[in-house]
């Protein structure tokens, strides 16, 4: 059986700013290490971090979240909307340049519009859109069917970007387009289990109307000659090769080695909170888990802190809402005790209410990222202890990702949502919601949440929808949320100028 363990948490950034006279130095092969390969580089395509750590410096957007997390212009000069609500007028940035040296024009933009809307992660972005014109090279106009507040915030989104490419690249299959963007950095060379490598692109085109880096938007320069982005599951290696100086940009450093090397001159730590949710999905469509008893058995039987901190080094804070705090759609966190507390007696009366004989309930997780992993690993022995017969089915990450958008066969999924609660409740809504839901069953509830959060006109509505959302995933047991994580970057101490960020952001940082 595991154990409870006790964790230190909440380590401080220990980064120093630079001095007003520091300059950015142009030269030098950056090695960045993630923890898990990308399923794609066709950035419209995949909402997984892996894909977007890579493509989001090869491509941009019409509009980009800033270091808030609030959409600013990016491709887009800005944009006029009409006073119904139902026209987008977008004036687009001069002069800007494809990696093959197209200058992108209106087309291009129609073109990426209407592939995502077809083939996106987020495709249920464009459903409002009736028809897209381009009345001139520079200017591309939307028309909505419908009233949606939130389009502006959907196609600012990072989580599945809606990447603005070349019509030609637009024109293939998924999974196939997406080499060519706009960013500051061009692909050289993608080799599965092993590396992207990314060169800056000399050509590049600043946007003028920002003077610094900020967040996706900003003025980007690159000032590296290359970016190696490499796949390395095990956290060991990771810490050693930051260690040596093989490695000098870390996606995510263990908590426990962060704190071994506190005192080390040469590591630069940086920490976030909160990163992201730590969830377990349940697929409502198969087997054990389409039965609401046994979902809310498996949802008593759990305990949540233990969960966390064995997953997380202690890195973590037990916050259940499904919208962080101190944002505009926090839905508050009353009457949600009752859900969240471990009551294994109530677990097994529920399970033999749901008439439980035995049944097997499998656990997909994927071995590329240790919280889940971790998350399914406890989780199962957990729900072993209160009578259940548990398979955890152990994979990597791309091959979890296909695994549960099969409409059965699993029953669990711990996954970490870090940039949908970060970009605001569309996509946290939007993952339960709509023709593909991460729970395989449509819910009508969560339906009308979405549809009322996607067209409410008044803030409180929308506020509302979320509301609706929370109280339907607790009452059905459809998704359990843990907690939220923390995440540590870090560096080299010769990696100047570098700033945490939802991706390691290797523009605007330089080799000192």
């Amino acid at each position: 059986m595991l154990r409870r363990r006790h964790f230190t948490a909440g380590l401080a950034a220990t980064a120093l700013p630079l001095p007003a006279f520091a300059q950015g130095k142009k030269g030098g092969d950056v090695v960045v290490s993630q923890q898990a390969q990308p399923p794609t580089l066709d950035a419209q395509t995949t909402t997984a971090q892996a894909s977007r750590n890579i493509s989001l410096h090869m491509h941009e957007t019409l509009f980009a979240r800033d270091e808030a997390g609030d959409p600013k212009p990016d491709l887009a000069e800005g944009v006029d909307i009409s006073a119904d609500g139902l026209t987008y007028k977008f004036s687009l940035r001069r002069g800007v340049l494809f990696h093959n040296g197209k200058v992108l024009d209106s087309t291009d933009v129609k073109a990426s519009l209407e592939r995502f809307g077809k083939i996106g992660g987020s495709a249920f972005i464009m459903k409002p859109v009736a028809a897209i014109e381009t009345p001139d090279a520079n200017t591309v106009v939307v028309k909505l069917s419908q009233v949606y507040p939130g389009f502006i915030e959907g196609i600012s989104s990072p989580r599945a970007p809606c990447a603005i490419m070349t019509a030609e690249d637009c024109a293939k299959p998924a999974g196939q387009g997406g080499s060519i963007g706009t960013g500051p950095f061009t692909l050289a060379e993608f080799k599965p289990d092993s590396h992207a490598l990314l060169k800056r692109f000399d050509k590049y085109v600043a946007n003028p109307n920002y003077k610094a880096r900020d967040g996706f938007a900003g003025r980007k320069t690159a000032y590296f000659d290359s970016v190696r982005f490499r796949f390395m599951p095990e956290g060991g290696a990771r810490t050693a090769g930051l260690q040596t100086g093989e490695l000098h940009v870390l996606e995510a450093l263990d908590v426990p080695a962060a704190e071994r090397l506190k005192s080390d001159k040469s590591i630069v730590a940086y920490t976030m909170m909160p990163w992201a949710f730590q969830t377990l999905m349940m697929n409502t469509n198969f087997g054990l888990t389409a039965n609401v008893s046994i979902r809310r058995a498996i949802q008593a039987a759990l305990d949540l802190e233990e969960i966390m901190a064995i997953a997380t080094s202690g890195l973590f804070r037990l916050q259940p809402a499904w919208q962080h705090p101190n944002t505009s759609y926090f839905p508050g966190t009353e009457g949600l005790a009752k859900y969240t507390t471990q009551n294994k007696d109530h677990a097994k009366a529920l399970l033999k209410e749901g008439g439980y004989k035995g049944e097997e309930l499998v656990i997909v997780a994927d071995n590329s990222f240790r919280n889940h992993l971790d998350t399914g690993t406890v989780a199962a022995e957990q729900l072993r202890a209160v009578g259940m017969n548990v398979k955890l089915s152990v994979m990597d990450w791309p091959t979890v990702l296909n695994a549960r958008l099969r409409p059965d066969g699993w029953n669990l999924w711990p996954l970490g949502m870090g940039i949908e609660p970060y970009e605001g409740p569309y996509g946290v809504v939007g993952f339960f919601a709509g023709a593909t839901p991460v729970q395989i069953k449509p819910d009508p509830v969560i339906e009308q949440a979405q549809a009322q959060l996607t067209t409410g006109l008044k803030l409180a509505d929308r506020q509302a929808a979320v509301k609706m959302f929370q109280d339907r995933i607790y009452d059905q047991a459809i998704s359990i949320k843990c907690g939220d994580i923390g995440v540590i970057q870090a560096t080299r101490s010769n990696v100047a100028n570098y700033a945490p960020y939802r991706i390691p952001r290797m523009w605007d940082c330089w080799f000192t």
